[in-house]
């Protein structure tokens, strides 16, 4: 159900679910979208408190997020995106320059913080963006499988059998758990955001085959395996990394 808030004087859609839980929660989409998730039995007026009382938080991350996608930077655009010579785009937290070169030979690979994409046709948009989002996956899914390797110890010692390991173009998410299939799934654009964003988010899926939701148990887990992974999930969400990450 979106409904509009007037935080500071600016009008702001969100989106509100009801569900069975405890307290508030409140995300900024990487789309500028704003969700609270609410328990069905919260009055409107204690959302609306409850928005009010962080309206710096959404006011500041959702500008930072629409600016990102008029500028084409950070968290990737999908197809809409075209991925121009000189665009800026993100690897591990790092910001790297898109360099667009004609050559017979056609290929995708980084060279420092430079991304150097060589076409046949560089006119050709929609075959950059295929050849850049297929790096891009394949970069993410082997940063994912060497962290996911790095913690999965831990979770062997608990029964966890070894997953299969995916990575797709996920908008609202950054990760996914099918523990009956055995099967974890990232973002791609996860690729885009520092190691220790990646570490938070790998942790957390595979915390869902030991308790399959965000239960009190679920968060004990989580701060015995990682004591600071508030902290990280702050720094994802925030995309503070966009504006503090060297140039």
């Amino acid at each position: 159900m979106e409904k509009i808030i007037v935080l500071k004087g600016i009008a702001v859609p969100y989106e509100l679910q009801r569900k069975n839980i405890r307290r508030m929660n409140l995300r900024v989409h990487r789309d500028g979208r704003v969700l609270v998730s609410a328990s069905r039995d919260t009055a409107q007026w204690e959302i609306e408190a409850f928005l009010l009382g962080n309206a710096d938080f959404v006011l500041q991350n959702r500008e930072r997020c629409l600016k990102l996608m008029e500028a084409g930077d950070g968290i990737s655009a999908g197809k809409n995106r075209r991925y121009e010579d000189g665009d800026v785009l993100y690897q591990c937290g790092k910001a790297c320059r898109l360099c667009v070169v004609e050559g017979r030979k056609e290929s995708v690979e980084r060279i420092g913080r430079v991304i150097l994409v060589t076409q046949k046709n560089p006119s050709d948009a929609d075959r950059r963006r295929r050849m850049l989002e297929g790096y891009l996956t394949q970069c993410c899914l082997e940063q994912m499988e060497e962290i996911c390797e790095r913690i999965y110890p831990v979770f062997s010692r608990m029964g966890v059998a070894w997953p299969q390991i995916k990575v797709r173009s996920m908008v609202s998410r950054w990760g996914s758990c099918q523990p009956k299939k055995k099967i974890v799934t990232f973002s791609r654009q996860l690729g885009e955001t520092p190691p220790a964003c990646m570490e938070y988010v790998a942790v957390h899926e595979f915390c869902h085959f030991i308790q399959p939701n965000h239960s009190a148990a679920f968060h004990q887990l989580m701060t015995e395996l990682m004591p600071d992974w508030r902290q990280r999930k702050q720094l994802l969400n925030s995309r503070a990394w966009v504006d503090v990450g060297e140039t």
